[in-house]
């Protein structure tokens, strides 16, 4: 065998093992927005993306609290009347559920976000919901808000999150570059993240949830007067998925640490409502945590081997 081919051939191997590697980055941007009169600049992380090609500029939530990816059916609307071939990928033999509500699903899908592309996946289409546009909105260039992505799209393999570069990477496996931090188990949960807390010197599970920016710990009023000293110094009407809720918080007065960091000291939310006690009671953790307490660091979650680590 000539050296030019065998050259040849150990190139191309080389070059799919470091495509199998990793799947490819995309950059994020912070959303601000006007909460109870209060301007908050990082209340949602919005990816850019193209969807199935269409030659339009969308953003979509990245929302780890959520289950199933999905856009937004108002937004969508004149997009669907104007590309028959997208209304043509709803399969009613499909479905997800979303505020205890059935809704339809497209199929053979692709999601393109920076170097990264989705192909044919299983979209959620939430009827009714999403800031209605006109077919005007088609001739803008602005970028149109038109869904939520989910962490469906990242199970099995390797999701990086660094927030001070606003980056984020998909790897099949963990780069070595990682292998030397303090990963923690963390428990999945129909592909949402369960972590370990130390609070109050009691081991703790709580849902990571990048769709909840706002909030070092969110839980419920019983939870929260346990750790805290009881006494309401912040309050805001949050909107979830349509719906308006009151939040209060207190002043942290226990240790709160995430495997052997402590982390700084914040206000304790909760939510004075029994549905919401219920809620977490059901899903058997203690509260939420967000993108408040790491947007200094790098997240890096395993998700092949349930490992979950903060650089």
């Amino acid at each position: 065998m000539k050296k030019t081919t065998l050259y040849l051939i150990i190139t191309l191997i080389t070059n799919n093992l470091t495509y199998g590697q990793q799947h490819g980055c995309f950059d994020f941007t912070w959303e601000g927005a006007t909460i109870s009169g209060r301007y908050i600049p990082k209340a949602a992380m919005n990816i850019s993306v193209t969807v199935d090609n269409m030659p339009h500029e969308f953003t979509m939530q990245l929302d780890l609290g959520a289950v199933t990816t999905e856009l937004y059916g108002n937004s969508l609307q004149p997009y669907m009347d104007a590309y028959p071939t997208l209304k043509e990928k709803i399969d009613s033999t499909k479905t997800f559920m979303i505020n205890n509500e059935e809704h339809i699903m497209f199929g053979d899908m692709t999601l393109k976000m920076g170097d990264l592309e989705f192909k044919n996946k299983d979209i959620g289409l939430f009827a009714g919901y999403g800031t209605p546009m006109t077919a005007d909105s088609l001739k803008t260039k602005t970028s149109k808000h038109i869904g939520t992505i989910a962490p469906d799209l990242f199970q099995n393999k390797v999701l990086i999150i660094d927030y001070p570069n606003n980056k984020i990477c998909l790897n099949e496996e963990l780069p070595d570059e990682y292998r030397y931090l303090d990963f923690q188990d963390l428990i999945l949960e129909s592909g949402r993240i369960m972590l370990p807390f130390n609070i109050n010197n009691r081991r703790e599970m709580l849902m990571f949830d990048t769709g909840s920016s706002i909030f070092s710990l969110l839980t419920t009023k019983n939870n929260a007067e346990q750790i805290s000293d009881g006494i309401i110094t912040d309050s805001l009407s949050v909107n979830s998925w349509g719906t308006d809720i009151s939040v209060y918080g207190s002043e942290i007065t226990s240790e709160v640490k995430f495997g052997d960091e402590s982390l700084p000291d914040t206000l304790v939310y909760f939510v004075d409502n029994p549905q919401f006690d219920a809620g977490f009671k059901q899903m058997g953790i203690w509260g939420i945590t967000g993108n408040a307490y790491f947007s200094n660091n790098t997240i890096i979650i395993d998700y092949k081997n349930k490992k979950i680590a903060v650089k």
